[in-house]
């Protein structure tokens, strides 16, 4: 019965995606619930109407089903615009707004650790966290290149990381970014560590040693607990009667890693790593929105589980042009474990299940060539309508590093289905819509002239794209000029168009509507 049951609700639940999202203007197009989870891009140049012509009217018809969401802002205005749409579709209540002004703080290591789910706890997964700000912080400064020799630190990294929130989470004290940085920074040098093996080895002996030598060495340990945050949270581990085989395990591997291995790196090894960790935690240490709602603190209200029990929106606004690569870091840090959430998400557990869209305009500033090629491969699954807005595809290529930076980048876009291209000047973009709507067969006139002025006339077939390249320079970007009129090709495989079943319509939006 309980078989039966789960069957006919996913049943039910496939019926949902058939539920009309919108038509398209002008067509009688309908686009579904399954349509815009399988993913949504908007190209176009700046000043092109993308964000006001599709994205406007995508958005809006998000809101009006009751869709719950992640807006990342890129711009200043973005929680404007957004704010505007909610009051317009009786969705002002379920704004959240996470910015400066707000108290609300998200602890994001904390989260992982404690969430809900199987895989909580999982140190892993919180290491994962940070080695992504890593490789933001590189991508935003370098276009995302690295070579072997950067692999081999962000290993080492990755492991100090590990061994860091392994302790915190052991010593039973809070896994903070503050915590982190105060816990590396206090880590012991090789004579350090051997000097305090050797007050260890004086306190716990069963020698016959003068207890006026214990007692020293007792003294001098406490003192140097005191004013040395390593030393208090291995202690603390240490001195804690574990029971469990895997916990006992542990506390080996921290001694292992902090007294001997980590202690007696190479200076030079040892700099370059705590140089590398240093470089993630130094923006959460300064006066700034990463210190005051990022490094300690986790709102009830930001849990990315609540914007799919109660079809939140929540609008991540640091915007970057305002607040630079800090802004990058915090959308990073709430975007990365948004989908890591959705990814975990049930849908034949949910009684009344929504879609839920991840909405980034300048999406250029927000990818991860890895996390969000993965995310996107199975989206749909978790019912994410992931929605990405750029300008061309010349800004994706800069973020994907030096490896086939064109091939990764394409990996993103082929699975953001449905397709809206807005006027663009980039060659590169407007080829590849060109070429991905294809060609057909056009009958050629051919007319000849003889030397006796004789006049003959031949037919041919020739292939040729359907919507040349150049075609894409020619939309109306809207405005006064335009008659407040934004045209787009729109193109999403499996649909057709018009009464001759085109793979695509040239559309017109209305951005005063």
């Amino acid at each position: 019965m309980g078989l039966l049951k789960r069957q006919s609700d996913h049943k039910n639940h496939e019926a949902l995606l058939d539920q009309v999202l919108y038509k398209v203007p002008g067509t009688d197009t309908l686009i579904t619930w399954a349509d815009v989870l399988e993913g949504i891009l908007m190209c176009g140049s700046t000043g092109s109407g993308k964000s006001s012509g599709p994205g406007k009217f995508t958005a809006k018809a998000m809101l009006r089903a009751g869709f719950g969401g992640v807006v990342m802002c890129a711009k200043p205005d973005e929680r404007a615009r957004w704010q505007e749409y909610a009051q317009e579709t009786g969705r002002e209540q379920d704004l959240i707004i996470f910015n400066k002004a707000s108290d609300l703080q998200f602890n994001f290591l904390q989260y992982e650790l404690k969430r809900k789910g199987e895989g909580a706890g999982d140190i892993f997964n919180a290491n994962n966290a940070l080695m992504n700000l890593n490789d933001q912080n590189r991508q935003y400064q370098s276009g995302g290149s690295s070579n072997n020799e950067e692999r081999f630190w962000d290993n080492s990294l990755r492991y100090l990381i590990s061994m860091t929130i392994l302790a915190l989470t052991m010593a039973n004290e809070e896994v903070s970014i503050y915590n982190m940085r105060k816990m590396v920074a206090d880590s012991f040098t090789e004579e350090q560590a051997d000097y305090y093996i050797s007050l260890l080895s004086i306190i716990s002996t069963k020698e016959n040693i003068d207890q006026s030598t214990r007692e020293e060495a007792l003294k001098e340990l406490e003192d140097m607990q005191e004013t040395n945050y390593f030393l208090h949270t291995l202690y603390k581990v240490q001195s804690t009667d574990f029971k469990n085989k895997e916990d006992i395990e542990d506390v080996e591997r921290l001694e292992d890693y902090w007294l001997r291995e980590f202690a007696k790196l190479a200076e030079r090894s040892r700099s370059i790593i705590v140089a590398s960790f240093m470089g993630i935690v130094a923006p959460f240490m300064n006066r700034g929105i990463l210190k005051r709602q990022f490094a300690s603190g986790l709102s009830e209200e930001l849990l990315p589980e609540n914007i799919i029990s109660k079809k939140k929106i929540v609008i991540v606004d640091f915007p970057i042009k305002e607040f630079g690569l800090a802004g990058i870091f915090a959308s990073i840090i709430y975007k990365s474990l948004f989908q890591g959430a959705m990814e975990r998400r049930c849908i034949e557990q949910e009684t009344n299940p929504m879609p839920i869209f991840l909405w980034i305009d300048e999406a250029q500033n927000f990818l991860n060539p890895q996390v969000d090629t993965l995310f996107q491969a199975t989206a749909r699954s978790s019912w994410v309508s992931t929605v990405f807005i750029t300008q061309n595809l010349n800004g994706l290529y800069h973020l994907m590093g030096s490896n086939q930076p064109q091939a990764r980048a394409k990996s993103i876009l082929g699975n953001l289905n449905l397709k809206f291209f807005a006027s663009n000047s980039c060659f590169g973009t407007n080829s590849w819509a060109s070429e991905m709507i294809g060609q057909h067969l056009v009958d050629l006139d051919n007319l000849s002239i003889s030397k006796d002025m004789e006049f003959s006339k031949t037919k041919n077939q020739r292939l040729m794209h359907r919507v040349m390249p150049d075609h894409f320079t020619s939309f109306k970007t809207g405005r006064k000029a335009n008659n407040y009129k934004v045209e787009t090709i729109v193109f999403k495989a499996g649909k057709t168009w018009g009464k001759k079943k085109a793979n695509y319509a040239l559309v017109e939006f209305d951005q005063r509507k």
